[in-house]
């Protein structure tokens, strides 16, 4: 009796150490993630084009240019979005700018600064460079970089709208929906001695994308 009680005795502590030494799988917690879409489409030198995401390789691709400033002057950013492929040089790039702020406590604007731009600045003016406003940048199949002009001698106009901020894991973002018209110029110096300033008109075009913080 005394065998099988020792017996026993054993095989619950057997039972118990095998037990306690098994590592439990620690799923992490599901993270939420923004979802994020991004399409072109338009009318380019009366061609309809229309650039989508995972399509023919297409992708938005975010940068932005900051110039950073000692206090009491304000630094700038201006926010790039592109829908961009790696199967093909043709791309189309919106640029706004430039959001304002102190950079003496960080090195980029508060949330607060980057929405409150976007949401503020619905109808921008066109300006080089997106310094003080908006810009169309865009690339032909050969390479060829053309791009707005704020003293554009033709008519041309710009309007975000469903502008909204979201934020996940990755950063900040301004999602909207941008419609604007306009001409690109490119200055041909293929002969050195005469260049030609050549253009492009955009027409009902439609970005869908966003800026990132």
């Amino acid at each position: 009796m005394r065998q099988l009680k020792f017996g026993v005795f054993s095989l619950l502590t057997a039972v118990f150490c095998l037990s306690s030494c098994i590592e439990h799988e620690v799923i992490p917690a599901p993270t939420s993630t923004v979802k994020l879409d991004c399409n072109f489409t338009g009318t380019i030198n009366n061609t309809d084009v229309q650039f989508t995401k995972n399509v023919n390789g297409y992708y938005c691709y975010q940068s932005k240019a900051k110039l950073l400033l000692p206090p009491p002057q304000l630094s700038s950013a201006t926010y790039y979005a592109a829908m961009i492929s790696d199967q093909t040089p043709v791309m189309v790039q919106i640029g706004m700018g430039s959001v304002l702020w102190d950079q003496s406590t960080t090195t980029d604007p508060t949330l607060s600064i980057f929405n409150n731009f976007f949401l503020t600045n619905l109808s921008p003016s066109y300006s080089n460079l997106g310094a003080a406003g908006f810009e169309v940048t865009y690339r032909d199949i050969n390479g060829n970089i053309w791009k707005s002009d704020a003293l554009s001698p033709n008519a041309q106009n710009v309007a975000f709208s469903q502008v909204k901020q979201a934020s996940d894991a990755l950063g900040d973002y301004s999602k909207f929906v941008c419609d604007f018209n306009c001409y690109v110029y490119h200055l041909d110096t293929t002969d050195p001695a005469n260049p030609v300033l050549q253009s492009l008109k955009f027409e009902n075009a439609k970005f869908q994308g966003w800026f990132k913080r």
